[in-house]
């Protein structure tokens, strides 16, 4: 896979790079705000790169999913299907454009999240026939068991998009453990979890009867934002929520809420919240404030727009 991504990409490495120069600059130079995101058409991936502020659109590069950038904004963590099934890990760099392999275990990796440092990256695998949130050294160049280490319990339930905390002293993720069936094992739906960076202290934070998804963490390391399945009135809604807040309380607010809206993101700055929305069809990102006064589209096509996270 990483020779394919490679090959397809190294024609156009050139005009990649003056783009991709020019871009930073910008950057740089003026006030500007950048997000990365996966496009979608038919059987197709392509990792955007959008300027919000000049308009400038970059296919970085294709067949990669569930994009991650690394604290310094520098490089993207994603994952790209093997042949065979086999979801691995990669590393992109923004600048040289080289891309490198992280995992390498047989197993299906996703959902990368970096640690504030830029040393671990968390993900979701089900390396050993378990679902379960494990962290990987980004150095690291042994085996996989030497390098990656699974925080959550090796059990029968789900686990996937842990989100680590500006602070590096707690990860989020979604899980099914308390609502999976004990008798038959199915797999019931799923609920925002939180434990320590080091897999300690997990608690569970909503008890939502429908399915909640892709939580992400505001600057202050205090509130997430997340989208949840309405089952009342049939929506997706995006959720904000008070970590430390009284569980005896009503910690979340609604943001937003449409037919589907989902993978919400915070901007570094903390002042936007990005996420896709398909009420006319196709999944478009859209930009709200954290209060939900305004509302802004960003993209207009009939592509699906997965994924979007800001440049830190």
């Amino acid at each position: 896979m990483l020779r394919t991504l490679a090959m397809t990409t190294s024609i156009s490495v050139v005009i990649f790079g003056l783009l991709i120069s020019g871009l930073l600059l910008f950057g740089r130079i003026l006030p500007t705000k950048q997000l990365v995101y996966v496009s979608l058409q038919h059987t197709r991936s392509d990792l955007i790169l959008l300027d919000l502020y000049h308009r400038i659109r970059v296919n970085l590069i294709p067949l990669a999913y569930t994009p991650a950038w690394s604290p310094d904004g520098q490089q993207i963590a994603f994952y790209a299907a093997e042949d065979n099934g086999v979801r691995n890990l990669y590393i992109l760099d923004i600048y040289s454009h080289d891309i490198r392999r992280l995992t390498k275990n047989g197993a299906s990796n996703t959902d990368p999240s970096w640690s504030p440092d830029g040393r671990q990256i968390a993900f979701a695998s089900d390396y050993g026939d378990a679902f379960g949130i494990f962290v990987i050294s980004v150095e690291c160049a042994d085996t996989f068991e030497k390098c990656a280490k699974r925080l959550t319990p090796e059990d029968n339930y789900w686990y996937a998009a842990p989100a680590w905390s500006p602070d590096g002293k707690r990860i989020t993720f979604v899980s099914t453990r308390d609502t999976t069936n004990p008798i038959d094992d199915s797999l019931g739906n799923s609920d925002v979890y939180i434990m320590n960076s080091d897999g300690s202290g997990l608690k569970r934070l909503t008890e939502n009867l429908g399915e909640d998804y892709t939580p992400a963490w505001a600057p202050d390391s205090r509130h997430i934002v997340y989208s949840a399945q309405n089952i009342k009135f049939g929506t997706m809604e995006i959720l904000i929520m008070d970590t430390a807040c009284d569980v005896t309380k009503d910690c979340t607010r609604t943001l937003f809420s449409d037919i589907v809206d989902l993978m919400p993101a915070w901007s570094s700055d903390g002042g936007s919240i990005v996420f896709v929305d398909a009420r006319y069809g196709s999944f478009e990102m859209y930009t709200t404030d954290t209060e939900g006064r305004y509302l802004q589209r960003l993209t207009y096509n009939n592509i699906d727009e997965s994924s979007p996270r800001w440049r830190p």
